[in-house]
């Protein structure tokens, strides 16, 4: 747990997902690094990507945007705090590992 809230990529990545989720169509995406224009979705399927894969989730996890990893991600990222999103994603990787 504490490798990933030392994780300044990872910190950074679930701020800008938390902006792009609450945001939606209305963020500017050039201010988080997209290019004007780039699809929503493709946004939210490569920072999701990043995200999992920074917290060691496996490939399959990562990849599918309708993944339980994703949708948690997606869902915690409406109202909770980032700490509280890395806590839970380890929490949920925990279980599907056992």
């Amino acid at each position: 747990m504490k490798k990933y809230a030392k994780d300044q990529l990872l910190i950074r990545s679930i701020e800008v997902h938390k902006r792009i989720i609450n945001e939606g169509q209305n963020i500017d995406f050039e201010s988080i690094g997209f290019e004007k224009g780039t699809p929503l979705d493709r946004v939210i399927s490569y920072n999701t990507f990043t995200i999992l894969t920074k917290m060691d989730f496996p490939k399959d996890e990562a990849t599918k945007s309708d993944s339980k990893a994703a949708t948690l991600l997606n869902e915690l990222s409406k109202h909770e705090p980032s700490e509280t999103i890395i806590e839970k994603l380890v929490e949920y990787r925990k279980e599907v590992e056992n």
